[in-house]
């Protein structure tokens, strides 16, 4: 833990820490929850578009069709779509309730919080290419089924997702650093 083996702590520092704790504790819920729904959501979505394509509209490079005029290759693509952003989102939720979990045991400047703010900040950066590579893949697939490129292409890249991986991955630098003073300093004491 980042506070044993140091000095003791004085009474509102402690109270801090315990603040800490349970406000993580708490976040860690929220995140199963959301792991929870997120799995409950692709499902559905996975389903809907497997068993009723006729009264589904499937939104391909930026284009809204109903499901059952495109090909199944299309269907497809839409389901890998919905699954692997769903799948994507559930893996950085896990990676925060782990450390949610390593705050809520008091473990904030340690190695293993900087993994876990390492791994979600590339996790933010898979799911930003992600994005890009479906994308791709459905003009790709659109333009081979119709010869030509679709007139309606609206697709907006979004920096956001690499903007927050940047500040994510500086953050777990900084607390890599700080990790280092403070085995460093554990070990002069």
């Amino acid at each position: 833990m980042f506070f044993e083996g140091t000095l003791p702590m004085n009474p509102h520092t402690e109270a801090r820490l315990e603040k800490v704790k349970r406000m993580s504790r708490s976040a860690r819920r929220v995140c199963f929850l959301l792991m929870v729904l997120a799995g409950l959501a692709a499902l559905a979505v996975t389903a809907g578009t497997l068993t009723v394509p006729e009264q589904l509209t499937c939104d391909i490079a930026g284009v809204r069709q109903a499901c059952s005029e495109l090909p199944p290759e299309a269907v497809t693509l839409a389901v890998i779509s919905a699954v692997g952003g769903f799948a994507l989102v559930l893996v950085g939720l896990h990676r925060l309730s782990r450390l949610f979990g390593n705050y809520s045991r008091g473990e904030i400047f340690t190695r293993g919080s900087v993994r876990e703010m390492r791994l979600l900040g590339y996790v933010t950066v898979a799911y930003a290419i992600f994005q890009v590579a479906m994308f791709v893949v459905a003009l790709t697939l659109s333009a081979n089924a119709t010869g030509e490129w679709p007139r309606e292409l609206r697709f907006g890249f979004s920096f956001g997702p690499f903007v927050i991986a940047f500040f994510i991955l500086l953050f777990s630098w900084v607390m890599d650093v700080g990790a280092e003073l403070r085995e460093e300093n554990e070990l002069t004491v």
